[in-house]
């Protein structure tokens, strides 16, 4: 007589076993990038386990040799799962594998669909994946790419970079990647320069006083000159003039492009200040131009020390600033003091890193720099307190 509690262990055992292919069904589901294979395979194997069960019930002496037959295909169906799963350990171990249950989206088929030239068929695919993990952030990418760089079409793009943009809880970095990608392709292929910039005044909108808008704003000082350098490029026609022979006894001099003068230069690096006051490139190359053409080097502090109090820069840009501030005092006011003190600065505000070792050893060295500046003199061409854009900038 079969005791109660068989019956209990028994029915206790049964529901382990069907809970542990639950959830490894679950998992495999999820993970696979061929749900509809697996599916089938697990109804082919429902269908053997069955066959085996029945004939493991017969009463004929064969059964023990009869129910191998299903076990054979059903092997074959397995067996390079169950094969993969015993060696994932190892080789993860060494690949770094990929995160337990995260299921992530596979676009290798809409690669290889756009490497064929079949646009429309790689769009679908990828919209196939978007639909299972929706939001994914390579996905709208990608798609944006095919219908920007194979289709050329920019509308189409901008909507999809736009929806990708409305979605909530997307993290900062990817929004950014977004708008510039946008800002990008509206200045390659629109060469719309008003559009660039309001796509990257967005990011100044979302993030406004992190380095992310200033980046933007970076960005946005210098898109004049980049939509005009694409204006030019494209309307530009490629000519080959005649070689001219018997070039060295030409008496003609060859007319050579005169130097530009110090004070437009300086008149067009304040006009952009006034224009993009953060424009850190047009400031920088301004300090040195007071500096190096004016012998003006109370303005070319000032203008660094502004670069240097920026609170969103990188420290190695603001570590660069007070090296070329060194630099300028040690070539032309022949400083050392002043050089020792920018160069301390770095290793006050980014003590014990790479930043301040290099200054640290531009220090010990400091004096070796001060005479090779002694031994070759600057220029000195006077003041030219009246000259346009040599005053202090505000900013």
């Amino acid at each position: 007589m079969t005791h109660p509690w068989d019956n209990v262990i028994d029915t206790v055992c049964w529901v382990l076993v069907l809970l542990i292919l639950g959830f490894v069904a679950v998992r495999a589901y999820l993970r696979t990038d061929d749900r509809r294979s697996l599916v089938v395979r697990w109804i082919i194997s429902a269908v053997l386990v069955l066959i085996t069960l029945l004939i493991l019930w017969m009463s004929t002496p064969m059964k023990y040799l009869l129910f191998i037959l299903p076990l054979v295909p059903l092997a074959f169906i397995w067996i390079p799962s169950v094969g993969s799963l015993m060696t994932d350990p190892l080789t993860d171990a060494f690949d770094g594998g990929a995160a337990d249950g995260e299921a992530k989206p596979f676009y290798f088929i809409a690669e290889g669909k756009r490497r064929k030239g079949l646009y429309d068929e790689a769009l679908a695919e990828v919209r196939k994946q978007l639909e299972q993990f929706p939001g994914d952030f390579e996905g709208y990418m990608k798609l944006a790419s095919i219908q920007m760089e194979n289709l050329k079409d920019l509308p189409a793009a901008q909507a999809t970079l736009n929806e990708f943009l409305e979605l909530s809880d997307r993290a900062p970095n990817e929004r950014v990647s977004a708008l510039h990608l946008l800002a990008d392709w509206q200045l390659q292929f629109g060469r719309d320069a008003k559009a660039a910039a309001s796509s990257l005044q967005r990011v100044i909108q979302l993030y406004p006083g992190m380095p992310f808008a200033h980046m933007a704003e970076q960005r946005i000082a210098h898109l004049g000159s980049a939509d005009e350098t694409s204006r030019v490029r494209h309307e530009s026609k490629f000519t080959v003039t005649p070689r001219r022979r018997d070039i060295g006894l030409d008496t003609e001099s060859t007319p050579v492009s005169a130097p530009v003068d110090p004070h437009v230069r300086a008149s067009e690096f304040v006009k952009q200040l006034e224009l993009h006051p953060s424009d850190t490139e047009a400031r920088e190359k301004l300090a040195v131009l007071y500096a190096e053409e004016f012998q003006r080097l109370d303005l070319a502090v000032d203008q660094l020390e502004q670069l240097i109090a920026l609170p969103a820069e990188p420290p190695k840009h603001v570590a660069r600033w007070l090296n070329l501030l060194a630099t300028l005092h040690i070539k032309h006011a022949y400083n050392m003091e002043a050089a020792e003190r920018a160069l301390r600065r770095i290793t006050e505000r980014f003590p014990g890193g790479a930043l301040a070792d290099v200054a640290v050893n531009r220090l010990a060295s400091l004096q070796l720099e001060l005479k090779a500046s002694q031994r070759t003199p600057g220029k000195r061409l006077g003041t030219y307190e009246k000259s346009m854009g040599l005053r202090p900038s505000n900013g």
